[in-house]
């Protein structure tokens, strides 16, 4: 499982911490509020971000980062006083999420063989279609294809790119499915990361804004036009 950290620094947040250290239960709202956020922001940003330099479509980045190991938390002070770091984790995609051909299976046609077809995705969108294998395992060229894991009530169903291992298991050849980059990886991206960073910093610095001026009268528009 992989792991990527991304700092919001503000130097609001010093002297916010300060005022609220003799209010510590409205302190600890503001805070707590502005963190959840902050974490939402990445979510919402790195579906963005992402999609702009790989190959892989908002929707399944949003998915990933709703799987149930992966997460994105956030944590006060992680980089040193002032500071909001927001943690996404996550292990290497299926290389299925980023846009792929084919995307099912060929039918044979009646009493002909299922024609060979060559399995190809887009990691980075700049490099386009790149062909996926095939695989050497135990000096011998494996071959990628469709494997089915899900089907659907119509029919259809969800399929993944795998080869065979060659190791047999109870008489059976092993498949292994093929995954790439995470979601973490990506975000370190030089493209990708200081997008949601100024992103986050900009959420951080509105919400502080409107959390205090709700619990303190107009104290965040005050602190923010004295910066």
């Amino acid at each position: 499982m992989g792991n990527s950290e991304i700092y919001a620094n503000t130097g609001q947040l010093d002297k916010v911490a300060k005022l609220l250290e003799g209010f510590p239960s409205e302190g600890g709202k503001i805070m707590n509020r502005v963190l959840l956020r902050a974490a939402d922001t990445v979510r919402v940003e790195t579906g963005r971000q992402i999609p702009k330099v790989y190959g892989a479509p908002q929707k399944e980045i949003r998915d990933a980062l709703n799987g149930k190991k992966r997460k994105v938390k956030t944590v006060m002070g992680a980089s040193g006083t002032g500071s909001v770091s927001v943690e996404v984790v996550g292990r290497p995609l299926t290389i299925t999420r980023f846009r792929h051909t084919p995307t099912v299976p060929r039918k044979a046609a009646k009493g002909k063989k299922r024609r060979a077809y060559t399995a190809k995705a887009m990691i980075f969108k700049n490099n386009g279609m790149l062909s996926v294998g095939p695989v050497m395992r135990q000096g011998k060229l494996k071959p990628v294809f469709l494997m089915p894991v899900k089907k659907n009530n119509d029919g259809g169903g969800r399929y993944l790119f795998a080869f065979r291992s060659g190791e047999k298991k109870n008489g059976r050849e092993k498949l292994h499915v093929i995954r790439t980059l995470s979601v973490p990886q990506m975000v370190t991206n030089e493209n990708v990361g200081p997008e949601i960073v100024n992103r986050v910093n900009q959420t951080v610095f509105k919400r502080l804004t409107h959390e205090l001026d709700r619990e303190f009268g107009n104290l965040g528009t005050n602190l923010m036009e004295e910066k």
